[in-house]
């Protein structure tokens, strides 16, 4: 496990970065390491590095570009244009944060979103709980409805 100097408390395992520079060079690691396909998409999702405050517009659209880049999976595999475009957007945001810049405008638009980002890991075990078994129990009822209607003589 990697860690910082100045580092902030352990979250779930991995130490946070204590200064915005460092949460940064943490997150250009790890969009390189993705570029370099050393780990998959999803494992940088779950590493994003994350701080006292979450108000970097710059580490909340690389985070949204990977997510982006994530998601993209079939238009990349039929589209070698596009995988090469997502490719050098990923290095080109990967550059600015390795130097502690922001992001330039062009990128902040297209990926900073009206509001804050909610990361994939804030998430609490209860409230997916609650809504998976909120769905199941609409499935069941969907279910039973339909079952209902069936076996009614008519």
């Amino acid at each position: 496990m990697q860690t910082f100097p100045n580092a902030g408390p352990d979250f779930m395992g991995f130490t946070l970065p204590a200064t915005l520079q460092e949460r940064r060079i943490k997150a250009a690691k790890l969009l390189e390491a993705v570029i370099e396909e050393a780990i998959e998409p999803r494992m940088a999702i779950n590493r994003w590095p994350i701080g006292p405050e979450m108000t970097d517009p710059s580490l909340e659209c690389a985070y949204l570009a990977l997510w982006h880049f994530e998601a993209d999976e079939v238009p990349q595999k039929t589209e070698l244009f596009y995988l090469d475009a997502q490719l050098e957007l990923l290095q080109q945001i990967a550059n600015h944060l390795k130097a502690n810049q922001n992001l330039p405008p062009y990128i902040l638009r297209t990926y900073l979103p009206a509001s804050p980002v909610r990361f994939y890991y804030s998430r609490s075990v209860l409230s997916d709980l609650q809504n998976y078994v909120v769905r199941l129990w609409q499935q069941a009822q969907c279910t039973i409805s339909e079952a209902m209607e069936l076996i009614q003589p008519r």
